[in-house]
């Protein structure tokens, strides 16, 4: 049997075995295999670290969680990425430290952490890298699927409406904050005590650290959980191993591997013969944050 089709039969089982599992968007399975985490290397240190609940059935316990994200403020640009994600690199890096001599690392899905550990979503392994009025996407594909994406884009935040509302989250007094970007409505709670002009994933541009957005329908929800402080490495992938993109290409790439991972993919049955047969098809509903 050829190394095409112990691939394919690998994923196969995969996605087979996780059906009829909790899911976050899709049913692609997270690519934990990658090595290029081997590779990364730190970029910027950060001395002020804000984590988020995503998807939170129960913001007090991460295990609920579709994913725990974390805001790095560096001294020359902040990093949005899954802290989930960070951790179980670091296990993998570690053991790789430990074990020179092996053939290979264990997947990092081992060491991950919430509601669905083993399912991809782009919201969890992509790196958002802000520096200025530049917007730099690294965005990690679904097992099986060999070339990550970079992309850049000019990013000033969003256009914001300021309302009277105030309520507090980690004890922090916040203001509410309205908008509608990229095809949906949001609202935003900000620190104006903390005068950083970020939060989670692509958001920013109020005067005060964003604590709580999510759109009206409450379908993308991101909380702060914890402000913390301290030395926190900003790692960045190996550059070479990621191909240059575009924000369209990655988003309408994302999208498709949501909707459809195996067709997307490329995965094919198998015939009786051993042959390997026709396209394989699994539609799934799929709502991404952004629609446009």
């Amino acid at each position: 049997m050829n190394k095409r089709l112990v691939i394919i039969i690998i994923i196969l089982a995969f996605v087979c075995g996780g059906a009829n599992a909790q899911q976050k968007q899709s049913g692609a399975r997270a690519n934990g295999s990658h090595i290029i985490v081997l590779g990364r290397k730190v970029i910027d240190t950060a001395n002020l670290r804000i984590k988020y609940a995503w998807g939170a059935t129960d913001i007090t316990h991460d295990s609920t969680y579709l994913d725990c994200g974390q805001l790095l403020i560096g001294q020359h640009m902040t990093k949005y990425s899954s802290w989930f994600v960070e951790v179980a690199d670091s296990q993998r890096v570690e053991w790789a430290r430990k074990n020179p001599h092996a053939q290979s690392v264990p997947n990092g899905t081992w060491w991950m952490r919430g509601k669905v550990p083993g399912i991809w979503s782009e919201y969890q392994y992509s790196n958002i890298f802000i520096h200025g009025d530049t917007l730099n996407e690294w965005s990690v594909m679904p097992m099986g699927q060999e070339w990550p994406q970079r992309y850049e884009e000019k990013w000033s935040g969003q256009e914001w409406t300021l309302e009277e509302d105030t309520a507090s989250f980690l004890g922090h007094p916040c203001q509410k904050a309205t908008c509608r970007w990229r095809g949906r409505d949001y609202v935003a709670w900000f620190a104006p005590d903390i005068p950083i002009r970020r939060g989670p994933w692509k958001f920013g541009g109020l005067p005060g650290l964003i604590m709580k957005i999510h759109d009206v329908d409450s379908l993308y929800v991101f909380e702060a959980v914890a402000i913390e402080k301290g030395n926190f490495p900003i790692y960045q992938y190996p550059k070479e191993e990621f191909m240059k993109s575009t924000r369209t290409h990655t988003w309408k790439l994302q999208i498709a591997y949501n909707r459809n991972y195996l067709k997307t993919a490329g995965i094919r049955s198998f015939n009786e013969d051993g042959t390997i047969g026709d396209l394989k098809s699994s539609p799934h509903e799929y709502d991404p944050m952004e629609l446009e």
